[in-house]
């Protein structure tokens, strides 16, 4: 059945679905598998989906492959599972909504999912981790509803208060500054979702930049000693090439000698 819906819609080429309830149908995880290429799609505009109730035993499965084909959606905003999120669960769409091992997993999370619980009865999901990001993701799109990339700005301040992590962008050097002050000015309007003062978000910024320029001498210095380890290098190759040399004219010189020992052996004999 959900098969061979999700054949049909994907065979039309279905780029105007908005809402697709199935709340009402028995799934298989071979069904939920066959759903979440729809999902996947580039093509897919499905901004609700509701599942319903779905089996007990499969709802942790069922989560890993709706978080996998989630992963780059940037359409659904409403999933519809009929049960509260468990804390094994909650890992699993936690990390789908905000990806906190790095700078760049944040970016590349899902910031466009807004509710994720029982949507027939108008319940969300109980679980505070999941709730945090859904609701972050909903109500940072009510700040700038044309541009999402406020959403993971928020959430890159909320897990990295000033960039922490300075290394990635020493390799562009002095011209990260200017970036870097376009990037707060922008991420200024995270500033209501924090309830944080002008000052205080001033001091976010303050303190990234002197991270940065804290560094930067080091990085310099790391590339006076590379400079200096590559000089050691070269010498080492020229020694190794002139001892190779060496090594084979004396060794041209030893056949010579044996050559005429043997020479003056045969004159000795005849």
């Amino acid at each position: 059945g959900i098969a061979a819906l999700v054949s049909g819609l994907t065979i039309a080429a279905n780029t105007s679905l908005e809402t697709l309830r199935l709340s009402r149908n028995p799934f298989t995880i071979a069904g939920i598998r066959s759903l979440s290429t729809l999902i996947q799609s580039e093509r897919s505009c499905l901004k609700l989906l509701d599942l319903g109730s779905i089996r007990n035993g499969d709802n942790e499965e069922v989560a890993v492959i709706l978080a996998n084909a989630l992963t780059n959606n940037t359409s659904l905003m409403n999933l519809g599972l009929g049960y509260d999120i468990s804390e094994a669960r909650g890992v699993t769409f936690s990390k789908l909504l905000c990806d906190t091992s790095s700078i760049n997993n944040i970016y590349s999370s899902n910031h466009t999912l807004e509710v994720i619980g029982d949507i027939e009865y108008d319940r969300e999901t109980t679980n505070d981790e999941v709730l945090k990001y859904l609701v972050l993701n909903r109500n940072t799109r009510c700040l700038n509803p044309i541009d999402r990339g406020l959403v993971p700005m928020c959430k890159i301040l909320i897990h990295h208060p000033d960039l922490t992590d300075m290394k990635p962008f020493y390799k562009w050097k002095l011209k990260v500054l200017p970036l870097m002050v376009k990037w707060f000015q922008k991420a200024g309007a995270c500033q209501d979702y924090f309830e944080e003062s002008v000052d205080v978000f001033q001091r976010r910024e303050l303190s990234a930049m002197y991270k940065f320029i804290r560094g930067v001498p080091m990085l310099a210095a790391d590339g006076y000693w590379s400079q200096q380890l590559k000089q050691v290098h070269v010498k080492k190759r020229n020694f190794e090439e002139v001892e190779k040399k060496q090594l084979l004219a004396i060794l041209e010189k030893k056949r010579k000698l044996e050559e005429e020992e043997m020479q003056v052996l045969d004159r000795l004999s005849g």
